[in-house]
């Protein structure tokens, strides 16, 4: 395997990771991360905290950061799940309902740009050797 290929891949590698911080929406205050994001849209989707952070591959303390910090915004509700002591219940609140809607709308545009561009049979292979690179890595 030659340098430059190596030096491409981590230049890739970095340039994504970038790309995957950026985050969505206008004014300080209403700015999501995509993990925000892809947490609000589990929890409309009426998912758990567990069943979030499965999807996501992420741990439950990762969730459980970040659904503290998107109630602090006012845009979910954090409560004990009655029937489970040891589970929250998590609702969107109006304002999270709106943000979402707002964010949704605005990646939307984004990607349909982006889907313009790329051409969707290119972006369903890069996205099927993302999945493989995916599972490569973390094995």
């Amino acid at each position: 395997m030659t340098e430059d290929i190596k030096m491409s891949y981590l230049k890739t590698i970095f340039q994504f990771k970038n790309l995957i911080n950026t985050e969505f929406g206008r004014g300080k205050q209403h700015v999501l991360s995509l993990t925000d994001l892809l947490i609000l849209q589990g929890i409309q989707a009426g998912k758990s905290s567990v069943e979030i952070a499965t999807d996501l591959r992420i741990t439950k303390a990762a969730v459980s950061q970040c659904t503290t910090g998107l109630a602090k915004k006012g845009l979910i509700t954090r409560a004990t799940d009655p029937d489970n002591r040891r589970n929250l219940s998590l609702a969107l609140t109006e304002e999270g309902v709106a943000q979402l809607k707002l964010t949704n709308a605005e990646f939307d545009q984004a990607f349909n740009g982006f889907v313009d561009e790329m051409g969707e049979t290119e972006l369903r292979q890069m996205l099927m050797l993302m999945a493989k690179m995916t599972t490569i890595i973390g094995e």
